[in-house]
């Protein structure tokens, strides 16, 4: 008798397993499926009030995506959802075989004045508040082709979004008009952007992927325009490699300050990140 009742406990756990298995499993379908930090930040706000679900490929912080890889998960939730939305210029390349299981898809980019860069187009764009809001304008289109009941409430959301990138490129303007130096380094090459954005100048952007170091030469160049330009600061990017931007702070008596590329794990939206380096850039150089 005792068996039998451990046996049938034991059942009743595994199949409550089970079914908390298979709950989990649809809980991770969402209609509307972003691929980076940045383009989730601009689809949420646009689906705001929409009833629709929107959730994100890449969850955790990231520096770069050069070497990312999808695992299972990630690539069936690509084929399930509604729509996918990526930023485009190449930035999801890594995807290209899960996007042909996609059953939509939606390019933020197209339209964008873009930049060049290391191989080709600059896909940084995101921390230009007027890309920002050609990005939400594209994502808008798309999403009410694909929703056309819920397209009064993204347009209405449209408008609030666009005021929120002209209220933070006033704000940018503004604050770092007086800057003693608008010459940047930073150790990533996605800043770009941002540069133009607010008339500062990339002097040297070093771009340092995990498991590589750069040369002895490299650093040596980079040392050269800090002391050359007599620049106050460098800047590393939040979730990159630290160790090359500290031995050129150290070597030249820069402080180093870190910059972010929105691509960290939380809920940061691109509107945060562009304030929250406007006011470092601030700091360091104002």
């Amino acid at each position: 008798m005792r068996k039998r009742i451990i046996a049938a406990v034991l059942a009743l756990v595994l199949l409550c397993a089970g079914l908390g298995g298979c709950a989990a499993r649809q809980a991770e379908h969402v209609d509307v499926l972003a691929t980076t930090a940045p383009v989730w930040s601009m689809t949420q706000a646009l689906l705001e009030g929409t009833g629709l679900s929107c959730g994100r490929v890449i969850t955790e912080s990231v520096s770069c995506l050069h070497d990312y890889t999808l695992t299972v998960a990630q690539m069936e939730r690509i084929g399930q959802a509604d729509v996918v939305v990526l930023n485009g210029l190449g930035l999801e390349d890594f995807m290209e075989d899960a996007l042909r299981t996609a059953k939509a898809v939606v390019t933020a980019s197209d339209g964008v004045e873009t930049l060049p860069g290391e191989d080709g187009e600059d896909p940084h764009i995101w921390l230009d508040p007027a890309n920002c809001i050609r990005m939400c304008r594209n994502i808008a289109d798309g999403l009410s082709a694909i929703y056309p009941d819920k397209q009064e409430t993204i347009a209405q959301n449209l408008q609030t979004v666009t005021a929120a990138y002209e209220a933070a490129q006033a704000y940018g303007e503004e604050a770092l008009r007086e800057l003693r130096c608008r010459k940047l380094v930073t150790f990533h090459d996605g800043f770009s952007y941002f540069a133009r954005a607010f008339d500062l100048k990339i002097a040297a952007a070093m771009e340092i992927e995990h498991g590589s170091e750069p040369s002895a030469r490299e650093i040596e160049d980079v040392i050269h325009i800090v002391e050359e330009n007599e620049l106050p600061a460098v800047f590393d990017e939040e979730n990159g490699e630290s160790l090359t931007a500290e031995t050129v702070a150290r070597q030249t008596g820069a402080k180093l300050y870190t910059l972010t590329m929105g691509m960290g794990e939380g809920e940061m939206g691109c509107t945060d990140a562009i304030y929250r380096n406007i006011d470092t850039i601030r700091e360091a150089l104002g």
